[in-house]
């Protein structure tokens, strides 16, 4: 999921992805930054055990950015 914020006349962005790892649990993947760099600003990484305590974490997630004046794309 990509959530975009223009602020400043700058975009930023906020992606947010689960992935199911081998071992069964999931990972929370969060990467935001401007738009415009090539790398982002940061990456960070959670592990859950279950696949609704991943999306209720999702959820949680966006909830806060929505708060913030982000806007969903995808």
């Amino acid at each position: 999921m990509t959530l975009l914020k223009n602020s400043n006349e700058r975009l930023y962005y906020y992606k947010i992805n689960v992935y199911q790892t081998l071992f069964g649990d999931y990972l929370v993947q969060k990467e935001y930054g401007l738009k415009q760099n090539l790398q982002p600003t940061n990456i960070i990484k959670e592990y859950v055990s279950s696949k609704r305590e991943a999306l209720y974490r999702v959820l949680d997630i966006v909830v806060d950015k929505k708060e913030m004046g982000y806007l969903k794309v995808s």
